[in-house]
């Protein structure tokens, strides 16, 4: 499901709530917000430090993986594990969705 799909579906939940509006307005900003907590798989290399879902290509199963700034430098790194363990992101192949937002609470 797409990320217009869900805020689709979203939209046509509460349209009876809304009173007056505009509803591409309503389903842009629903569209917008939805982005930042719904994992979408992009080719796109994550640009700032957090928790990603990451899918190497010929691979199924995709991964969490932290990306965080490295020790030495300001290299984005990804924590892909043994053996390779702390990798330059810009030399990751793969789909990456996220930044993964903490829970709530």
């Amino acid at each position: 499901m797409t990320l217009k799909s869900h805020a689709r579906a979203l939209y046509d939940s509460i349209r009876s709530m809304l009173g007056v509006h505009e509803p591409e307005h309503v389903q842009s900003l629903l569209e917008q917000e939805l982005s930042r907590i719904v994992p979408v798989w992009r080719e796109e290399k994550p640009d700032c430090a957090g928790w990603y879902w990451y899918k190497a290509p010929g691979i199924s199963e995709p991964k969490l993986v932290l990306v965080d700034n490295g020790r030495i430098d300001a290299k984005l790194m990804a924590d892909l594990g043994p053996p390779l363990n702390f990798v330059d992101v810009l030399r990751v192949k793969g789909q990456w969705a996220g930044p993964l937002l903490p829970p709530g609470g």
